[in-house]
């Protein structure tokens, strides 16, 4: 994956994340009260919901935990992910 291209894998799992943001009532989470409760920084979890980056397990589970979401919901049925490079090549 190039770093301009927003691959369908990163832009799915964002709109999650996102949606999983805004649906938390009685409010919806901002970016900084998302990144206090996970311990990650609020700019990271802008570009994970712009598709901009592939966050690590670690860091979805932090998300899913402050989201009080199942991290399984949050990542099932995501389009394939993009193929990694062939380290033979």
């Amino acid at each position: 994956m190039s770093d301009q291209v927003i691959s369908e894998f990163a832009r799915a799992l964002g709109e999650r994340v996102r949606a999983a943001r805004q649906a938390k009532v009685p409010k919806a989470f901002s970016l900084e009260r998302l990144g206090r409760r996970s311990r990650v920084h609020w700019t990271y979890i802008g570009q994970i919901e712009r598709g901009e980056a592939n966050p690590s397990i670690v860091v979805l589970a932090r998300i899913a935990h402050a989201l009080e979401v199942d991290l399984a919901e949050l990542v099932a049925g995501l389009p394939e992910p993009p193929p990694g490079k062939d380290p033979d090549e």
